[in-house]
């Protein structure tokens, strides 16, 4: 990555919403970076170098605005204009002055002039992944390389980001933190529930009804009418129809929690629960686009809120 590069717009160059919040921005751009180093990425490598840069930026409510004025003024910003906003929260991006090219008439000699004795060189690009060389390693030398071979150049394989609405879904590790944390919620109100109940002289057939209860309203209930779990809810995440975007029916839910709801038989269903548990939770994959057998059986998906401006 060359300082002097002119860099990509960050929102575009990283798939994000301009909706999100510096707080969002900074999650999605750090999970991205943990996701290449976990690729075996080393930590000075250009693309993470280029994440941290947006990360500090983007995650900065002066420092975005700063970066958000001067694309709406048309100002391109160069990595190191980029660099500088992110170290010290100021900068003074300059407009990019177009590179004048010297043009040479066919059978024409190059003069003693200033140029005659230079080297051809590589005309700089806005990629972040231009040529290493100063020149070309193969050109004759003290021979004027041709402009248009000298633009063109072979852009290296970037890794594509997810879209932007994929990448607001919940990833395999939210889902199954807040999956614990839901069993921790439900065993704590079902178990003061059955206590209370037990206690109280109630027989253990009304204790069971009433725990069947407490699942249907903990599980259907709140997903049906709240829009997601008290675990997601608190995590900022809700659940929803992938194509209407709203609120998933009461069939829908049923069809997405079957695995919770197949406890109320005893025994079996607990071995069924748990069996169907690992199951989806291994199909929550990048390739099946942050999406789990029974999302895809309800066609839902468990995606970030936007807050409400």
């Amino acid at each position: 990555m060359n300082a002097n590069d002119i860099a990509p717009n960050l929102y575009e160059e990283w798939g994000l919403d301009r909706r999100d919040s510096e707080r969002e921005l900074l999650v999605l751009l750090e999970s991205k970076d943990l996701l290449l180093e976990q690729q075996g990425r080393d930590v000075e490598d250009s693309r993470r170098a280029q994440l941290r840069i947006a990360a500090s930026v983007l995650g900065s409510a002066a420092k975005r605005a700063e970066y958000d004025k001067a694309c709406g003024a048309g100002l391109r910003p160069t990595w190191g204009d980029l660099g500088q906003l992110s170290a010290v929260g100021q900068w003074s991006p300059r407009p990019q002055q177009p590179q004048q090219a010297q043009s040479f008439q066919p059978g024409q000699a190059a003069g003693p002039g200033r140029h005659a004795n230079q080297e051809p060189r590589f005309a700089q690009t806005a990629s972040p992944y231009g040529s290493p060389y100063s020149r070309n390693p193969f050109a004759p030398q003290h021979n004027a390389f041709p402009p248009a071979t000298a633009n063109a150049f072979v852009p290296a394989p970037l890794i594509q980001p997810p879209a932007p609405e994929i990448s607001q879904r919940a990833g395999q590790d939210a889902r199954i933190g807040m999956a614990i944390l839901d069993l921790f919620f439900f065993s704590l109100i079902s178990g003061s529930f059955g206590g209370a109940l037990l206690s109280g002289g109630v027989d253990e057939l009304s204790t069971f009804i009433g725990g069947v209860i407490i699942l249907l309203l903990y599980v259907l209930g709140t997903e049906c009418w709240l829009g997601a779990s008290p675990a997601k809810l608190l995590m900022g995440y809700t659940v929803r129809d992938v194509d209407t975007k709203e609120r998933l029916s009461l069939t829908q839910s049923a069809k997405r929690q079957w695995w919770r709801l197949i406890n109320i038989v005893p025994g079996p269903g607990t071995f069924a629960s748990w069996v169907g548990a690992g199951v989806h939770t291994f199909t929550i994959t990048e390739n099946n686009n942050r999406r789990g057998s029974h999302d895809e059986w309800a066609n839902a998906e468990v995606v970030k809120k936007h807050p409400r401006k």
